[in-house]
């Protein structure tokens, strides 16, 4: 859908916030915490972004963005050419990263821009009475976003520090003194979700663990064998040649496919699968959520068995 920048405004150190506005009477599809979208730049780049649940409407999303000196360039952009009155294209939200419904207790971690989502989050769970604690990570005061409206608040606690190593002694006991009833939510920085991972590993609470990240996990070796993908709606069946992703052969084979950041890290191209094991190499969720729900993402991941049947 075609937006106008209506509003560009100082967040924090090295963070913007843009906001968006409809040109058509027609409003924003609604959006949940943790949503995001994909923002086209000129050149045909994607970059998807949080939206800012809190700050959003039927006529605006607003989203926050960081600086990235040595990011793919989005940020750069955004930071250096964008500016108001500017049209762009967005895509519809979608959520990867929502809070599940229940009653357990919610731990909620961010470390830097992480925050965006958090804060969505942080501001729905509280609205809904469900016990819940926002831990967050940032440099220093002026590198925070939302510090004023999280200042009186008893259930949030921000940490200042300088680095990760800074950080990781209280993270961990943060992470470690959690009920084994709490659900934990983290986005922010790889080394922090690293750390997260390996915590849940130890604690044994990994399911009880959702993240998002930022940036794809290291590239997987691709698959040496070749194997089948049967396209359950039409019965079409497309080969996967080896070292080749599902994607690029489905759009070789002219099939009608969502995709975005051909990364595994925004979960456009998740599909069903209704037959075959596949080997997930996303960062979407853990290889067991996918299992659970019965789905894989076609850019990056791959089959152990000779043939998958696809909800396609």
């Amino acid at each position: 859908m075609s937006v106008r920048l209506d509003t560009i405004r100082y967040g924090a150190e090295e963070i913007i916030f843009y906001e968006f506005e409809a040109i058509t009477p027609a409003a924003f599809p609604p959006v949940s915490a943790g949503a995001h979208v994909d923002i086209g730049l000129p050149g045909g780049g994607l970059r998807q972004y949080s939206l800012i649940t809190p700050l959003c409407s039927q006529r605006r999303y607003v989203i926050a963005v960081k600086r990235e000196e040595h990011g793919r360039g989005g940020s750069r952009w955004l930071h250096d050419s964008a500016r108001v009155g500017q049209m762009f294209d967005l895509s519809p939200p979608r959520n990867q990263f929502e809070v599940a419904p229940g009653t357990s207790p919610v731990l909620l971690l961010a470390g830097g821009i992480g925050i965006t989502p958090i804060y969505s989050m942080y501001e729905h769970v509280r609205a809904s009475g469900r016990p819940v604690h926002l831990h967050y990570w940032c440099r220093s005061e002026k590198h925070g976003l939302f510090l004023e409206a999280l200042s009186d608040r008893s259930d949030v606690t921000v940490h200042y520090a300088a680095s990760a190593e800074e950080s990781a002694g209280q993270f961990a006991a943060v992470v470690r003194e959690v009920s084994r009833q709490t659900e934990i939510y983290c986005c922010g920085p790889q080394g922090m979700l690293d750390h997260l991972e390996r915590l849940g590993e130890e604690l044994n609470a990994a399911r009880r663990i959702h993240m998002e990240r930022f940036q794809a996990a290291p590239a997987a070796a691709p698959s040496n064998d070749a194997f089948e993908v049967t396209l359950a709606r039409s019965g079409a069946q497309v080969q996967v040649a080896p070292g080749q992703t599902i994607l690029d052969a489905l759009r070789d084979a002219g099939a009608d496919v969502m995709y975005s950041c051909e990364q595994g890290l925004c979960g456009a191209c998740e599909v069903k699968v209704l037959e075959g094991r596949p080997d997930h190499r996303d960062t979407v969720c853990s290889a067991e959520e996918h299992d659970r729900r019965g789905t894989m993402i076609i850019c990056c991941s791959s089959s152990q068995s000779a043939n998958l049947v696809l909800d396609i």
